[in-house]
């Protein structure tokens, strides 16, 4: 394997597991007393994996990785065995897939299977029809498998054929694209693979996906709206006539991607610092969190209807909220409730641009956007996004005011720093001037369901910040103020860290990005770097990782 393609292979087995990606490790056992997994298993399990991916939109297996993304390679030296192993998804599967390969990183070798999706189902002899949704596999029917395939092939218009040619593509961005995908092959294999184009009689015909991601120019594109238009509006409300207030900016056409990031650079110079956000933080803070109004605009134009013509996605800055609005409204197979209350829900209109958005590090993993979103409103301490849907249009609506009045700072600083659920913080906030609250308050300061509310306000009772009276039905709640809370100096960062240690015997991500002020990849590098460094330990995984005291801890 050359360098260019060993490092693009290496990114990708790095990166987090998604709708298009699965790492497996071949190993078994406790540090320091692995052995190789029985290799009848592993067989099954790649041939499980490959029909899923198949069944979906086509995606990467890399076997040999372990779940934190460390290479640990293949046990298996014997050559019949490693044959077997690669030959599953051509002796198990029906109707039968291409093998899999050996790719080398360095000395260190991994199986590595390439799935492209298939035009019918596929079958696991004896095991029925898997199919990849999200970062899991769950178990379909024949039926539904191929009904799904029909509506993307007949319905979707990226699959429509295009009138460009390969070479209206920029090459740049099609090299970059395989490269993310570690993809080995020329670019016409590439969009042939990812159902962006289809051979046919000698030539190759586009389909508009193609042409929507990687056209050289903006004429290229047959769409007369499929770029963003951001607007900024002196005020709350829009007015008309000679008190116009809306001030519009130059649309912004070209490339899905770079369409992306220009609409991204524009947004951004227009965000403002928040002098109110910064009285609750210890730094300069924008108005929305950056990954907030990021994920929704990508959201808005991976997942808009291509269909509608007549709109493009507008960005409309107002100085109390931030509206993206995207042509279409959601799919049946997902609803508004399911994304507030933070459930993993996948559904891609456009399945072909969010795999190569997704391979590209541009989208994260298949339905988590949302539900970061809504922390990341949370860390701000903002109140959670809206979310309005129509049969014609999605609007995600961000607000930049606090929920709650932040005159007494010192009980703002002493909450901010208690081990805590974000949402408890805000409650002992918002309602520490209030004779009492309810239930009903804590949900709707929130967002959550009736049972998340009771949970967590019986963990604060049980702390004692807060008191409760009355009984369960109409029992009401009053915050408690410790005398800790009173004014004192500032702890610092480290010193914030090492106090929520202490007091809760486990550090996350979330707790270090509020300490230091940092995004979410900054917080994952560095708490990488405690671990290497023996100061923390990591448990868990994905949404459950969590740090503890590894054996170099207190931090130096």
């Amino acid at each position: 394997m050359m360098s260019g393609e060993h490092g693009a292979l290496l990114r990708l087995i790095q990166s987090e597991e998604g709708q298009y990606f699965e790492r497996k490790s071949l190993f078994q056992g406790p540090p320091g007393q692995k052995r190789p997994r029985d290799r009848r298993s592993v067989r099954d399990e790649a041939a499980l994996h490959v029909a899923a991916f198949a069944n979906a939109d086509g995606g990467t297996l890399v076997l040999g990785v372990e779940d934190d993304g460390v290479v640990t390679g293949c046990p298996y030296q014997d050559d019949k065995d490693l044959g077997k192993l690669l030959a599953a998804p051509e002796t198990r599967l029906d109707p039968p897939l291409a093998a899999g390969k050996i790719a080398r990183l360095g000395e260190v070798k991994v199986v590595l299977f390439e799935v492209a999706p298939a035009a019918r189902a596929v079958m696991v002899r004896g095991d029925g029809f898997p199919r990849r949704e999200g970062d899991t596999v769950i178990q379909s029917s024949e039926v539904l498998i191929n009904a799904t395939k029909d509506a993307g092939l007949v319905a979707s218009p990226e699959a429509r054929a295009a009138k460009a040619t390969v070479a209206d593509l920029s090459v740049d961005a099609l090299r970059l694209a395989m490269d993310a995908a570690a993809f080995e092959g020329d670019p016409a294999e590439y969009l042939v693979a990812r159902r962006l184009a289809d051979p046919r009689g000698g030539t190759l015909t586009l389909r508009q996906g193609a042409v929507w991601l990687f056209a050289k120019s903006p004429t290229v594109i047959e769409h007369p709206n499929a770029g963003v238009r951001v607007f900024r509006v002196h005020g709350t409300a829009q007015t008309v006539g000679a008190s116009r207030n809306v001030q519009d900016f130059p649309w912004i056409e070209g490339s899905l991607i770079s369409v992306l990031e220009r609409a991204q650079e524009r947004i951004a110079s227009l965000v403002r610092a928040s002098s109110r956000l910064h009285d609750l933080f210890f730094r300069e803070t924008p108005e929305y969190p950056p990954f907030a109004w990021q994920e929704a605009l990508v959201n808005a134009l991976a997942h808009r209807d291509y269909a509608i013509e007549g709109r493009c996605t507008e960005v409309w800055l107002y100085d109390d909220r931030m509206e993206i609005k995207s042509p279409g409204g959601l799919l049946a197979e997902v609803t508004v409730e399911a994304l507030l209350e933070r459930r993993r829900v996948h559904a891609s209109r456009n399945p072909r641009i969010a795999r190569v958005l997704t391979e590209q590090g541009i989208m994260r993993q298949q339905g988590e956007g949302i539900p970061r979103m809504i922390e990341e409103m949370e860390l701000s301490w903002l109140p959670p996004p809206e979310i309005v849907g129509t049969p014609r249009e999605l609007t995600v609506t961000l607000r930049n005011e606090p929920i709650f009045d932040t005159s007494d700072r010192a009980w703002t600083r002493y909450v901010r720093n208690l081990p805590l659920e974000v949402r408890q913080k805000r409650a002992l906030v918002a309602f520490a001037d209030r004779a009492a609250f309810s239930s009903s308050d804590y949900q709707t300061l929130n967002r959550v369901d009736r049972d998340v509310a009771y949970r967590e306000l019986t963990a604060l009772e049980e702390r004692g910040m807060v008191r409760a009276r009355g009984a369960t039905r109409g029992r009401q709640y009053e915050v408690v103020k410790p005398r800790a809370a009173a004014p004192g100096a500032e702890p610092t960062p480290a010193a914030r860290l090492v106090e929520r240690m202490r007091a809760a015997g486990r550090i996350t991500n979330a707790d270090y990005r509020e300490a230091f002020g940092v995004e979410r990849d900054a917080a994952r590098s560095a708490l990488a770097a405690w671990v290497a460094g023996g100061v923390l330990e990591l448990r868990g995984e994905r949404r459950g990782a969590h740090y503890v005291a590894g054996a170099a801890w207190p931090p130096k």
